[in-house]
């Protein structure tokens, strides 16, 4: 086993201090020396590589597949032009002027690539599971999920305007000053803070996990405070917490665990690592089987295109030049988009984000085509 050196520091021990309140400009020049150098290792050892050959494999205990040689998966999404006219560190938009680590490889000439990532599908499936009302409307009618999270966890009234429209729009001005200060739009700081702490506490037991979140030193907030803020969450949530509950306890009591499809994991360690892997195997577990049957029935019904890359909730498919893209558009999107309906008995809509890459490496993002195909057969 490779041994580190008695002189170096993890990254998330450096964000663990962070969090705790240290200051220090070395402890923030080596963090940002360490996020630059885990963009620049994988920059590096593709240098003078014409053509990759990943191998993908679903060898890791959630289900979710391995991809190295090199690996793919891991190349981080932040843009990394320093010409770049967005100054803030943001995730790239893919754009001739915003790019990342990503973007070093492409579609072979007379090739596309199909790609989609599927919105918030964690939080969609936890939703349903616990037949989180408030979640689960917000996801069928394509409400601000964030803005009605920051509302319950402030005892505040909703927007009469559900949509993102709240933020702008004439309809919600006395809304919006209701707050104080006054509601500041979609970029407002409590939105941003509920929307961050929402995707930290997905899988703590306890509001205090927050404080092991990755990146959770960003939101610039004291300890204190950021167990305070995923204590207002969680107990807005009483639905999802009474499942969580309810999931912890059989897990932990049976030592195994099932994804929605019935694929079995075997619990190891105390109550509380049990519980835990218990509840993220039965969501996680869940995505990636839902992505396997999507590829396999793409690729069945395309046996000329194959996978680029699986990302757990998104994936990459390469189709021949000639292959019509809205077709292969309107078929991959019968198979992906579609509503799915939890053990418990709960509905909730799948939805994607779609875009095209050309061999030249530009993106466009997909539409509705008007053209209509036979669907997939699952």
């Amino acid at each position: 086993m490779k041994r580190k050196s008695p002189n170096s520091v993890d990254s998330d021990v450096l964000r663990r201090w962070k969090v705790l309140g240290a200051e220090s400009p070395l402890l923030d020049a080596r963090l940002r020396y360490m996020e630059i150098e885990g963009v620049a290792r994988y920059v590096r050892m593709m240098e003078g590589v014409e053509r990759v050959y990943p191998n993908m494999l679903p060898t890791q205990a959630s289900g979710r597949w391995s991809t190295k040689g090199p690996p793919l998966v891991n190349f981080p999404p932040d843009c990394i032009n320093p010409a770049c006219p967005i100054l803030e560190e943001h995730a790239a938009t893919r754009t001739p002027e915003c790019w990342s680590a990503r973007e070093v490889v492409g579609p072979d000439p007379g090739w596309y690539w199909l790609h989609w990532d599927l919105d918030s599908i964690e939080a969609r499936l936890a939703a349903a599971d616990a037949g989180d009302q408030d979640d689960l409307e917000a996801f069928r009618a394509n409400y601000d999920l964030h803005t009605i999270t920051a509302c319950r966890a402030y005892q505040h009234a909703l927007p009469p305007v559900l949509t993102k429209a709240c933020h702008d729009g004439p309809e919600s001005e006395a809304w919006r000053q209701s707050w104080s200060p006054a509601w500041s739009g979609s970029e407002d700081r409590r939105r941003h803070i509920f929307k961050t702490v929402r995707y930290a506490t997905a899988y703590c037991m306890n509001p205090k996990g927050v404080l092991q979140a990755r990146d959770i030193e960003k939101l610039g907030l004291k300890p204190d405070e950021l167990v305070r803020f995923a204590t207002m969450y969680l107990r807005a949530k009483p639905q999802l917490m009474a499942r969580k509950r309810q999931v912890w306890e059989e897990c932990a009591t049976t030592q195994v665990s099932y994804t929605w499809y019935g694929r079995r994991r075997r619990l190891y360690g105390d109550w509380n690592t049990r519980a835990k892997e218990g509840w993220s195997h039965r969501i996680s577990g869940t995505v990636t089987d839902y992505m396997n049957q999507a590829i396999i029935a793409i690729t069945n019904h395309f046996p000329e295109c194959h996978l680029v890359l699986n990302l757990h909730d998104g994936a990459t498919i390469a189709f021949p030049g000639d292959t019509p893209k809205d077709n292969t558009f309107v078929a991959c999107r019968q198979v992906v988009e579609k509503n799915v309906t939890s053990p418990t008995g709960h509905t909730v809509p799948v939805t994607a984000s779609w875009e095209w890459i050309d061999a030249n490496l530009e993106r466009h993002r997909a539409f509705s085509p008007t053209p209509t195909v036979a669907p997939i057969v699952q």
